[in-house]
Parts: structure tokens; C-alpha cells; sequence
């Protein structure tokens, strides 16, 4: 009697964990084949996250797209010690129409073109992803995945990051090499 006594308890219980409902926290920690990605952001292993991905009390103060997929000690440091949490703007969807594009807050927002890194495209690799745009520019970006110009990309740890830092430093260290 004991024996079946425990099991029905057992099973009540594991019924009421699976029915409850999780705090919207809990929504966003959960990216269970979550990818921190390499370490190959210049500010790997200086005790803050500055993967843009993540919120929280343990990220870096300021922020570019170029450390997307690069910082994984310090993000996964920060996010097993309840330091951070995953961004909501980079939960995956289930499908195009669940996607949350956000508002059109950013600078560049209906200009034509989808400035929000969690997008790409054949255009990707012309552009300077901002921080500042990831979920500000629903307009472009809405009519570029209906029309097909963009797609989904974040979730991904190795995306298309566009136009980097170190590509524009490349360029003006190039040019002043110049010499004529």
C-alpha cells in the first residue's frame, strides 16, 4: 500500500510541475541546445557579457553586434549564475508569423531596409549592424521576410554580422597607407 501510496504522489507531483506555468523569467532562461559560441571577441575572459543576445545585471556596458556568437565564458558564466538572461527580441519563433519584429524606434526605421541583425539576406553583408536597431525596425523588416528579401537568423551563433568594426578599421588603415 505504501509502494503505490508514493508512486501516486510521485505522479501528482511531476502533473503539477508540468502544468505550471512559467514566469516570463523562466521563459528566457530556458534555450535548452542554447550555443554561447567561441571566444573570439577582443573582450573574451573580462568578466562581463557583451554578447547583445543577453540581458542583465551581468553585461558589459556598451555593446556591438561584431560580439554576437563571441564572448562564451563570460556570457556562460553569467548566465549559469543567473547574471544574464537571453534577450526576448532573440527567442527562436516557431514560425514567421510569430515573430516579434519590435517597433520602428531606430534611426534608420522605414528607410527601406532591415537593419536589425536578427535578419539577413543577400543584402547582409553590405550593412552596419547597430545595437541600437535590434527590434526598431519592424516596418522593413516585416516587408523584407514577406517579400522574401530576409529571413530569421537569431538564433544563430555564427550569423552574417555585415560590415564589422574590424572591417572598418581595416579600410581606414588601408587608406592611410596611401602614400603618393
Amino acid at each position: 500500500m505504501k509502494r503505490r501510496f508514493d508512486l501516486s504522489i510521485s505522479a501528482l507531483c511531476a502533473a503539477c510541475l508540468a502544468a505550471a506555468p512559467l514566469s516570463a523569467q523562466e521563459q528566457t532562461r530556458e534555450p535548452v541546445q542554447w550555443e554561447f559560441g567561441s571566444n573570439a571577441s577582443e573582450w573574451s575572459h573580462d568578466g562581463e557579457c557583451d554578447d547583445p543576445r543577453f540581458i542583465g545585471k551581468g553585461m558589459a556596458a556598451a555593446l556591438v553586434t561584431d560580439n554576437i556568437g563571441r564572448d562564451a565564458s563570460d556570457c556562460r558564466k553569467a548566465f549559469e549564475s543567473d547574471q544574464i538572461a537571453l534577450h526576448p527580441m532573440f527567442a527562436e519563433p516557431s514560425n514567421a508569423a510569430s515573430i516579434n519584429y519590435g517597433d520602428d524606434e531606430s534611426t534608420f526605421a522605414n528607410d527601406g531596409a532591415c537593419d536589425d541583425i536578427r535578419f539577413t539576406g543577400d543584402y547582409a553583408s553590405e550593412m552596419v549592424y547597430l545595437v541600437d536597431d535590434i527590434g526598431h525596425d519592424a516596418s522593413d523588416c516585416r516587408e523584407a521576410v514577406k517579400s522574401g528579401e530576409a529571413r530569421w537568423q537569431g538564433s544563430k551563433v555564427d550569423l552574417e554580422h555585415g560590415v564589422t568594426i574590424d572591417d572598418i578599421i581595416g579600410e581606414e588603415a588601408g587608406a592611410s597607407d596611401n602614400t603618393y
